[in-house]
């Protein structure tokens, strides 16, 4: 008989979960406390000791309040909802398993590079991200430098959404004449709902709680300076970008109380957990598939040459997924928030190549003046490693070829090749360059073989630069490393071990 197409088979059993389970949607609070603030402040989640976790249901929930200076504007890169933290940490029994620094940099480059355009914009809310006047009007005059119709005239293209930071609240000048007609201290406070990635969230598993030694998630929240800029308001039309923190200008306090994690957790009933202990294998482990990311800075050379440049990583790991480049100029007259900027730190004519374990990726380095291919390579760097078109990126062209280099400032306001038009002071805020450059590492994308990526365990990761322009101010390079790991959940000492 003739194969039959599995539309029409009927005949296969149907499995069915025990009688007695139940999924239960919970929300779990801070131990430390209620209120916390920026530059430093720890906050602690503890997870329930019983049932199972479902990994992608981890969300990080809050409120943020802003409380300005006088006569000052509050603006924020990035992805607001995760912008404000430096730091996520897991700890199972005590022992650090997973530690992500420099988050909301890390979230903010996903954002770009793997959620596609439409979903972010249906995102905007949850991410906190804020996009004053999406009509296509220009911003008049009268309305001074503080309240721009963040629109996409300063890219060059009336339909673009802005889909980056966000416009804090602000305060109107001394002068009450000056024509700021939404500045009046509005936005104060807002609401965010963010998924919240980690080496759990990643896990292809259900997460056993109850056969492990007691689960923690320690939060850091980042410093102002790293993602907050406060402008001193003005009346005048013509915006003055040449420091955006200007002499006088007070930071603002930051707040995030009704802090939460909410998740689901499944209960499959009573005797369940021995039913998990026999899956162990002899040495009593419960092996789970995951992943996680390093991220490391190194220094740009100043006033390096035009040659070739080698930049080493010393990450040390079994098997790497991707690798994703991000130049930072920290002396950048348009960089407003520098670590939030990815600048074309090769030139528009340089190249980029990566090499693990002596391997080059790609083969021939990454052209600059071939655009198409750069970002072609970036494509694959979180979807199947062999599908060029299996992620979507949310960089506009203008954001991601209209660069320059470290240490270059952009043309003057106004300018025929400005990628910023006057009025629009912010536009360098909430449109920052997007220059990332990546690489897939893996041998085969499949979730039927875990750890296929290439090893760097004998050799630090190197990037080469061939440079177009040198640079003349200082900077940084970071290198995202995203990366295979195993949670080895011993069912008898309920401790675990990564392997990575």
């Amino acid at each position: 008989m003739a194969a039959l197409p599995k539309e029409i088979q009927y005949n296969k059993p149907m499995a069915s979960l025990p009688m007695d389970t139940q999924m239960n949607n919970t929300i779990v609070h801070p131990s430390n406390g209620a209120n916390f603030k920026a530059n430093g402040n720890i906050i602690t989640f503890d997870l329930p000791t019983h049932s199972m976790l479902v990994p992608s249901s981890l969300v990080l929930n809050g409120i943020i309040k802003i409380t300005p200076s006088a006569e000052t504007q509050t603006l924020i890169a990035g992805q607001p909802a995760a912008s404000w933290i430096q730091r996520v940490e897991t700890l199972v029994g005590g022992t650090s398993i997973d530690s992500i620094s420099d988050y909301g940099r890390l979230y903010n480059m996903i954002s770009q590079t793997k959620i596609d355009y439409a979903t972010k914009a249906g995102l905007m809310t949850e991410l906190a991200v804020n996009c004053d006047g999406l009509d296509a009007a220009a911003p008049a005059a009268a309305d001074g430098n503080l309240n721009q119709n963040l629109t996409g005239n300063a890219m060059g293209d009336p339909t673009f959404v802005n889909l980056n930071g966000r416009r804090g609240p602000s305060f109107r000048p001394a002068d009450a004449t000056a024509a700021i007609t939404k500045a009046d201290a509005v936005e104060g406070e807002f609401a965010f709902s963010l998924p919240l990635g980690c080496m759990l969230s990643s896990c292809a598993e259900l997460i056993p709680l109850s056969l492990m030694g007691g689960v923690r998630i320690r939060i850091t929240t980042a410093q102002l300076s790293s993602y907050v800029r406060t402008v001193i308001a003005t009346k005048d039309a013509t915006p003055d970008i040449t420091g955006f923190t200007e002499t006088g200008a007070t930071a603002p306090v930051f707040d995030f109380s009704e802090l939460e994690l909410n998740f689901d957790l499944v209960d499959f009933g009573e005797g369940f957990d021995g039913v998990v202990k026999s899956m162990a294998d002899p040495n009593g482990d419960l092996v789970l598939r995951s992943e996680g990311w390093n991220v490391m800075n190194v220094p740009i050379d100043l006033n390096s040459s035009t040659a070739n440049n080698t930049y080493l990583y010393n990450v040390r790991l079994s098997s790497i997924k991707s690798l994703v480049l991000q130049g930072t100029g920290e002396a950048r007259n348009d960089s407003i928030i520098p670590a939030y900027q990815a600048v074309q730190v090769a030139g528009v004519s340089g190249s980029t190549q990566f090499f693990v374990a002596n391997r080059p990726f790609p083969p021939s380095p990454l052209d600059e003046s071939n655009v198409a291919g750069v970002m072609s390579s970036l494509r694959q760097c979180f979807g199947e490693a062999h599908d060029v078109y299996s992620t979507r990126i949310a960089i506009p062209d203008k954001q991601y070829t209209t660069l320059a280099t470290v240490g270059t400032a952009l043309p003057a306001l106004g300018a025929a090749t400005s990628p910023v038009s006057d009025n629009q002071m912010s536009v360098s805020v909430f449109e920052p360059a997007s220059h990332f450059v990546g690489v897939n590492t893996e041998k085969l994308s499949t979730n039927a073989v875990m750890m296929s990526g290439e090893s760097s365990q004998l050799s630090p990761i190197e990037v080469l630069l061939n440079q177009s322009t040198a640079t003349n101010a200082a900077g940084t390079l970071t290198l995202y490393t995203c990366y295979d790991s195993l949670l080895a959940i011993n069912v008898r000492s309920r401790g675990i071990n990564v392997r990575v």
